[in-house]
């Protein structure tokens, strides 16, 4: 893996670009107390997918790189993949949170 790559370069800016969109869409979506351990489980999931995509089209792996990865395919790719595997993870983490929490989002009706 070399930095001046066009697969990382392409990945690495399509991570910049995902972010800003993942964390704020978890954290304008997210029902919980706790946004912070929303948005951080979506910064978890946005590196992460930045991670698979790094191995999976760069030479991490392998020797060559993927057949027809060239930095512009991998920009789109990772700016689609980083922001939903985002959202996903900062949903995730506050269905948790909500699960684990349930007696604080439950309707409170007053007995006569």
């Amino acid at each position: 893996m070399n930095i001046g790559d066009p697969i990382f370069i392409g990945d690495f800016w399509g991570l910049v670009l995902a972010l800003p969109i993942s964390l704020f869409l978890a954290y304008w979506i997210s029902a919980v107390k706790n946004h912070f351990a929303v948005i951080s489980g979506a910064l978890v999931g946005v590196l992460l997918a930045f991670l698979i995509i790094l191995v999976w089209a760069d030479t991490l792996i392998t020797h060559q790189p993927l057949a027809g990865a060239n930095g512009g395919a991998v920009f789109f790719g990772s700016v689609l993949l980083c922001s939903i595997v985002g959202l996903s993870a900062g949903i995730l983490t506050d269905l948790m949170i909500a699960n684990r929490h349930s007696q604080d989002y439950r309707r409170h009706t007053a007995h006569e």
